[in-house]
């Protein structure tokens, strides 16, 4: 009994952390195919707890992200049929297409998300507290420079000022690891 609940909080601790670690990709992933927030957090949250139901399938030996991008695209697909009376929403074809691009390009992914962390970690303090209010925390930009009493206009040049250092940081980046 205690071995069995000792296996079972090692499980849940397993994928809590691996889900946390792949948080960002995988939200990232359903909402490049559903390309709307509220919808792809449902889907997010869905496929959190079905990925939880099958993680005794899951194995330990594979990349964790693929395997949850597979079970992320058939709930994608699931939403859609639901939905499917909203014409803003991708073709199943489409969304088998999309798939198959991403898990080819899935390493390219993985080496542009691991530079664009490495370079929004080499941003001045003020520059990283913009891009986290206007892009993570999703802040209205005219909230944000009234708070920092800066004009909007000035705020809109900042904030792509900050874009494309991190733009130009990140090709940089992946053209170094590429030519390794």
């Amino acid at each position: 009994m205690l071995e069995k609940l000792a296996e079972q909080k090692n499980q849940e601790s397993q994928f809590t952390k691996l889900l946390t670690a792949h948080r960002r990709q995988l939200y990232a992933f359903i909402y490049s195919l559903l390309a709307d927030h509220a919808d792809a957090e449902d889907v997010y949250q869905r496929c959190s707890m079905i990925m939880w139901e099958k993680f005794d399938q899951y194995d330990s030996s594979c990349d964790f992200l693929p395997w949850a991008m597979g079970i992320a695209f058939y709930e994608v697909k699931n939403f859609q049929r639901v939905s499917s009376r909203d014409r803003h929403h991708f073709s199943e074809q489409l969304l088998e297409q999309l798939f198959a691009c991403m898990s080819t390009h899935k390493n390219d992914h993985s080496t542009q998300m691991l530079s664009l962390e490495k370079c929004l970690k080499s941003l001045r303090q003020k520059d990283l507290w913009l891009v986290q209010q206007v892009y993570w925390e999703r802040r209205k930009c005219s909230a944000v420079a009234e708070e920092i009493g800066m004009k909007i206009n000035a705020l809109y040049d900042r904030v792509g000022r900050i874009r494309s250092q991190l733009k130009d940081c990140v090709r940089r980046r992946v053209a170094e690891v590429e030519h390794v």
